[in-house]
């Protein structure tokens, strides 16, 4: 009887022993229910020196991008997605722009790498107002774009994500100047080398879920 008690016993200990380590053992990926915060912030200097006058015109341009979202299952999430920017990038003959983005996406994960890497698609779509202060120019209108990227957890919470940039994108937008409408301007782009300038497209940032 004492033999059989003992033996109890040791089972017992050895299952909570081994329910307790499970419980430790980290979840890396998402799973339904899940809360996520994303954030990213770029920042880049840009100096054009004239080789004659030796003059310097240095150019700031940085951009912030958070967004929220909830997972409807292990895969699959929606949320919302904010940015603010202001660049001198090709826009108006390159006089300095703010850009505004609100808008809602669906997300979706499909390819896993390893225990820690999670691949994923996105596609989104909202408001967005591009405006030039010192021309009077404004646009309004719409945006939306398909985007690829993925996440590399660090910790079962924190996540690095990186976005490869748009491999589709549309906008429509109302085109008005010193307040009085010029026209529409909509564009239609599909960017299928993405992989072969990463770096230059690849936006940075932070993944937080609860």
């Amino acid at each position: 009887m004492k033999k059989l008690v003992l033996s109890l016993a040791a089972v017992a200990a050895f299952g909570l022993t081994a329910n307790a380590q499970e419980k430790e053992k980290p979840t890396f990926g998402f799973q339904e229910g899940n809360f996520m915060i994303e954030g990213s912030f770029t920042i880049s200097d840009k100096v054009n020196k004239d080789s004659d006058s030796g003059n310097k015109n240095k150019t700031t341009t940085y951009k912030f991008n958070p967004k929220v979202g909830y997972f409807l299952s292990d895969k699959v999430a929606i949320g919302a997605a904010l940015g603010f920017g202001k660049n001198q990038e090709d826009f108006f003959d390159g006089a300095t722009a703010t850009n505004l983005y609100a808008g809602v996406y669906a997300r979706y994960y499909f390819l896993e790498l390893g225990n820690r890497f999670k691949t994923f698609a996105e596609v989104g779509v909202g408001y967005d107002q591009k405006e030039v202060s010192a021309t009077k120019n404004k646009l309004t209108g719409i945006q939306a774009g398909i985007d690829l990227g993925f996440n590399y957890f660090l910790t079962d919470q924190l996540a690095v994500a990186f976005t490869l940039g748009n491999v589709f994108s549309y906008g429509n937008h109302n085109h008005k100047l010193d307040g009085k409408k010029q026209g529409t301007i909509s564009e239609t782009d599909a960017n299928l080398n993405v992989f072969n300038n990463f770096f230059d497209n690849a936006t940075f940032g932070l993944v937080y879920k609860f």
